[in-house]
């Protein structure tokens, strides 16, 4: 196991991680990843509650909008913590629906090393939010580069963990990655729903 090769150099770790076939591993790549999840949330939840009270200058907006460092932390952690440890189970009943080689271990781990790049690249784009005008372009440049990584490492290790071929990864990584779209569509469509109708309505004129 290398931390560093998780990070910049994923397929390389996966081949180790796969010839140790260690659940704790991956666990604690989740946590890893979890954890900068946590340091970059309220960070980035700043900058942005920052932006938007320029724009928005009244209060209700505002407030609504931007959450409390705490809160940010602790959903943030729990997102990618639980969310992996539960995905990684979803991904395997996935894979296991397209009648590959799918374990636990299998899920978990494709999860997990696709979690590590993508944590690294916020964390870049929350500190560098921070910097006033440039810094969230020059962060969102540079974070993509991670975010490009982590979704090539969703490929190779769903190729790798579950030993099978790349027509048959590739159909697992759309399904799996098309059924977290529609999940954050409906549950963002939820959230601006409650939203729109906590806010105040503006008194209609005489």
């Amino acid at each position: 196991m290398s931390i560093v090769e998780a990070f910049w150099k994923p397929q390389e770790d996966i081949e180790e991680v796969k010839k140790e076939k260690s659940l704790a591993t991956p666990i604690i790549y989740l946590l890893i990843a979890g954890i900068l999840t946590a340091i970059s949330a309220p960070i980035f939840t700043y900058s942005m509650s920052s932006i938007r009270s320029a724009v928005y200058a009244s209060g209700s907006v505002g407030s609504m909008l931007s959450a409390g460092p705490g809160v940010a932390a602790i959903l943030g952690f729990l997102m990618v913590f639980l969310g992996g440890l539960l995905g990684g189970l979803y991904y395997m009943l996935v894979m296991r629906a397209l009648k590959t080689e799918s374990d636990y271990f299998a899920g978990v781990a494709t999860i997990a090393h696709t979690a590590m790049p993508a944590s690294l690249g916020f964390l870049i784009l929350s500190v560098l939010s921070l910097l006033p005008m440039v810094g969230i372009i020059i962060g969102a440049i540079i974070s993509l580069i991670f975010f490009a990584l982590s979704a090539g490492t969703l490929y190779n290790a769903t190729r790798e963990f579950f030993e099978t071929d790349m027509i048959t990864a590739f159909v697992g990584v759309s399904a799996f990655a098309l059924s977290m779209v529609v999940i954050i569509y409906l549950f963002t469509f939820s959230m601006m729903t409650t939203l729109m109708t906590s806010l105040p309505t503006m008194p209609s004129m005489p």
